[in-house]
């Protein structure tokens, strides 16, 4: 078996040619979710300016994220972003659940944009919770869908 990034008998590495590949539609989603405890979800539940603080602030680091993704992960294309949400939810009374929206068109797909979009902003709201609770976790990172290539996800 080759994998994508190495050369045919998987001895070195290299960025994928996608030189001749159309460009079409492209969309990816993914998903974090970060477990917090009770006192920091009702904290959060219950002061609106906080919450909002806190999620307008991720919102910027996971859209920024998404547009640099070639600057962090090795061997990704520069991609034309043409568009990237994110939204957040409060959830079971432990959790907020993050989603990255990513889409372009482009010739290549959009998954790591899209996690490494996520990731970044879970990274952010980790950081800016810390001081009041050091115990959160950042769990499942995951592409939910994927759209516009030959293997389409969700």
């Amino acid at each position: 078996m080759s994998l994508s990034h190495f050369n045919k008998k998987n001895k070195s590495i290299e960025m994928v040619d996608i030189s001749k590949k159309n460009k079409t539609k492209r969309y990816a989603e993914a998903k974090s979710k970060l477990k917090i405890d009770r006192k920091l979800f009702l904290l959060l539940k219950n002061d609106r300016e906080l919450q909002n603080n806190l999620y307008h602030t991720a919102k910027i680091a996971g859209v920024y994220a998404a547009k640099n993704t070639f600057q962090q992960i090795p061997l990704t294309h520069n991609i034309p972003i043409d568009y990237v949400s994110l939204t957040f939810d409060l959830k079971e009374n432990e959790y907020i659940l993050l989603k990255s929206i990513v889409k372009s068109k482009y010739s290549t797909g959009l998954e790591i944009e899209a996690l490494n979009s996520v990731s970044c902003a879970s990274i952010t709201i980790f950081d800016m919770l810390k001081s009041y609770k050091k115990k959160i976790t950042i769990e499942k990172i995951e592409i939910v869908k994927k759209r516009g290539g030959k293997n389409n996800i969700g």
